[in-house]
């Protein structure tokens, strides 16, 4: 009896050093806090672009996709505003917008709104002095003065738009055109059209 009590002792010493030993062993497991507090929401906020002010640093065209080889949907003038609509810009340099359309344009082109980012304290330009290049397909030269031969102050390209000095229009005819004065994105004047063509270089922003 007595030599069954020991061996049971040393039976229960000895599975107190194994469990012991086993559980140095295990490889203690960190629990995340999982716990989301009101600033790491705002935090995570900042951190996203979406819903942020972006203007155009420069005429840029919105593709249809991350590709600058994909279809151009219009251009943005200089300094016209989007709204971003992707959280980063992704690895080839382009960000998505859904506003003034759903495309996507290379971040290395915007800049910041202004200091607020608040798209209803930045002027509009008037809709009804907004116009856009409807025809050639090369665009339109932007002229100090309604000929032909005087200097050239900038160019508009195909779908780009313009702004109009007045409405209605401050025109002028010669050389057999028509010349429209604008404001934006160069003061000057382009070419609204030939006298012999009834169709018009410019047409009303969509």
């Amino acid at each position: 009896m007595e030599t069954m009590t020991r061996l049971g002792q040393s039976v229960s010493i000895f599975a107190a050093i194994a469990i012991a030993t086993a559980g140095m062993g295990v490889p203690a497991i960190a629990v995340p806090n999982i716990t989301t507090s009101e600033e790491s929401l705002q935090l995570a906020q900042q951190l996203s672009l979406v819903g942020q002010c972006r203007a155009a640093k420069l005429q840029i065209p919105v593709f249809r996709t991350a590709d600058a080889t994909s279809e151009a949907l219009r251009l943005l003038a200089t300094n016209e505003q989007v709204t971003l609509a992707d959280p980063a810009v992704d690895l080839n340099g382009f960000i998505g917008i859904s506003a003034p359309i759903r495309g996507y344009v290379q971040a290395t082109n915007l800049k910041l709104c202004n200091d607020s980012g608040d798209l209803g304290t930045v002027p509009r330009v008037s809709s009804n002095l907004c116009r856009q290049v409807a025809r050639p397909p090369q665009g339109l030269l932007i002229r100090r003065e309604p000929r032909t031969t005087a200097a050239l102050v900038g160019e508009v390209a195909y779908l780009g738009r313009v702004t109009l000095t007045s409405n209605p229009p401050t025109e002028r005819k010669g050389e057999g055109r028509s010349w429209v004065q604008i404001s934006s994105p160069a003061r000057g004047w382009v070419s609204n059209g030939l006298d012999t063509q009834p169709e018009s270089n410019l047409a009303y922003c969509p």
